[in-house]
């Protein structure tokens, strides 16, 4: 008689779980931090100002903002043609869909273009 004996496993788990210090500090994601670190670390030891921000600059565009007002502000002629373009495109749109959407949304964002203009200033 040929007795053959298996064996089910053993009482032990072979595969333990690593710990959570394990699992938060290992080579691999230390690598990634060096990757991002390590740059970082060299513009702010090359470039100190820029890692700072505390270098103080003129604005060079602040010549120009009396222009900008006039060509993009409230009574001028630029925001007069985009409102009417806009609701010659809203118009043009409904006829070719007949949906409504259309007329309202272009009256939408030529709202949300206005708001925008007065929160920036123009």
């Amino acid at each position: 008689m040929n007795a053959v004996l298996s064996v089910q496993g053993s009482a032990v788990s072979e595969k333990t779980k690593p710990s959570f210090m394990s699992r938060v500090f290992n080579k691999k994601k230390a690598l990634k931090v060096a990757k991002v670190a390590l740059p970082v670390a060299a513009v702010a030891a090359f470039f100190p100002d820029a890692a700072m921000a505390t270098t103080t600059a003129t604005d060079l565009m602040k010549s120009g903002d009396a222009t900008v007002k006039g060509t993009f502000g409230k009574q001028s002629s630029v925001v007069k043609w985009v409102v009417l373009a806009e609701v010659v495109a809203g118009g043009i749109m409904y006829m070719m869909t007949k949906n409504v959407k259309f007329l309202f949304g272009f009256a939408i964002i030529s709202t949300f273009i206005t708001i925008g203009m007065s929160v920036a200033g123009y």
